[in-house]
């Protein structure tokens, strides 16, 4: 007895298989209680969540699909990606927006650049989705869409523009009218980040508490875990180390390594992160080998990037400058390579430390100009731009000061 296909089967179970077809196809293995129908069956409801839309159909066709005209638009230069997205009506399906969301959502910390560009192809596709999709699903997607556009461009240092597209997400949402509280979770979480960095913390503390109450309601344990390392940064940015530490010595509890090790290993790494701000550096020192053992396993090229700065502060910390001056200077070139350009000038600012305290003037010198090259590209507020004038001026001058260093640290982590 043949049985049916996948794609048959997503008819039936979404009430599109005619009558007949039911009692010829599905209807047999039925009362057979076939053991590869079930399997097919599974199948169909894995991809349907991964779609994210409750149509079996759409999970099986479009979502099956959606790898592959993914890859012929990334072959082209971007201009042309944008204009077929929006000329191209085999581009416009719900498969092919939740596909490029979750791609985005894989490559943000990783290669920014290329999630802004996903971000961007998939609001565009979203806004062309026809009237076949529930007008509410279609704008609870288009809210996600506009929140992974802002959330990436936050990464790249656009906040002005990451503003203006959580407003759309927002907008979105109230339009819906769906109740849908996962997508309601992904929008707070990304658009608390934004607060975060744009230093309002306490709305960032209550965009996580509304997201983790929200993931908690959908039974997420993916997004509890990640709005608890969201809110041990949060802890950290607001320079309660205290508070920061006893949160991420929680990780084990409440981090289940074995279904998340890569969360888990950026909850180590975090802890890792507040101790050395603490200056607690021989307990970093101790906890380095495990947090490098588990990136071994789980992390991604950039987050070793990150391992590796961690590394030269604790270094410098133990007064090892050679070493620390090393995995500096190893860590701007890796940012710069990957394009990220905000946290190479960040590293770059303790290496400005570093050749500060030996001395090395001239080094600080082409290094301030360095940085007013990279800023003066980037959405950088009032407040922070004066502050690199100040710090490039007293590097001429020759009177830069570790309280000035860190001034413009802190006032540069604000990032718009």
């Amino acid at each position: 007895m043949d049985h049916p296909t996948l794609e048959t089967m997503a008819k039936w179970l979404a009430g599109r298989l005619e009558h007949e077809a039911v009692l010829r196809e599905i209807a047999p293995h039925l009362q057979e209680r076939c053991p590869v129908c079930r399997g097919q069956y599974e199948e169909i409801r894995r991809l349907t969540k991964e779609a994210g839309h409750s149509d079996e159909e759409i999970g099986v066709l479009e979502w099956r699909e959606a790898p592959e005209l993914l890859g012929h638009l990334e072959e082209l230069p971007f201009s042309e990606q944008l204009r077929r997205a929006e000329e191209n009506e085999d581009l416009h399906t719900w498969g092919l927006t939740q596909f490029l969301l979750q791609r985005c959502r894989e490559v943000v910390s990783e290669n920014p650049r290329k999630a802004l560009e996903r971000a961007e192809l998939a609001e565009v596709v979203s806004r062309h989705l026809s009237s076949a999709y529930d007008s509410g699903w279609l704008l609870d997607l288009r809210a996600r869409a506009f929140a992974h556009l802002g959330n990436a461009r936050r990464v790249v240092g656009e906040l002005l523009s990451a503003e203006s597209s959580f407003r759309e997400a927002e907008c979105c949402l109230e339009r819906s009218q769906t109740g849908n509280a996962w997508a309601e979770a992904e929008v707070l979480d990304m658009k608390g980040s934004l607060r975060m960095d744009q230093r309002r913390f306490e709305e960032a503390g209550e965009l996580f508490d509304r997201a983790r109450d929200l993931y908690r309601q959908e039974g997420d344990p993916h997004g509890l875990a990640k709005v608890f390392l969201k809110q041990a940064k949060l802890f950290r940015e607001m320079e309660d180390l205290e508070q920061a530490i006893d949160w991420l010595r929680r990780t084990p509890q409440e981090i289940d390594q074995g279904q998340e090790p890569r969360l888990f290993a950026s909850g180590m790494y975090n802890l890792l992160v507040a101790l050395s701000r603490a200056d607690q550096f021989t307990e970093a020192l101790e906890l380095l080998p495990e947090v490098q053992e588990l990136f071994r396993k789980a992390a991604l090229p950039l987050d070793r990037v990150r391992l590796r700065w961690t590394e030269g502060n604790i270094a410098f910390g133990l007064d090892r400058l050679d070493e620390a001056e090393a995995a500096y200077r190893e860590v701007q070139q890796e940012f710069m390579k990957h394009g990220v350009l905000y946290s190479m000038a960040l590293v770059s600012l303790d290496l400005a430390l570093l050749l500060s305290r030996q001395g090395r003037t001239e080094e600080l010198k082409r290094l301030a100009a360095e940085l007013m090259a990279i800023f003066s590209a980037q959405e950088v507020h009032r407040e922070a731009t004066a502050a690199l004038v100040l710090f490039q001026r007293a590097c001429e001058e020759e009177r830069v000061t570790a309280e000035l260093i860190a001034r413009l640290a802190t006032l540069l982590r604000r990032k718009g």
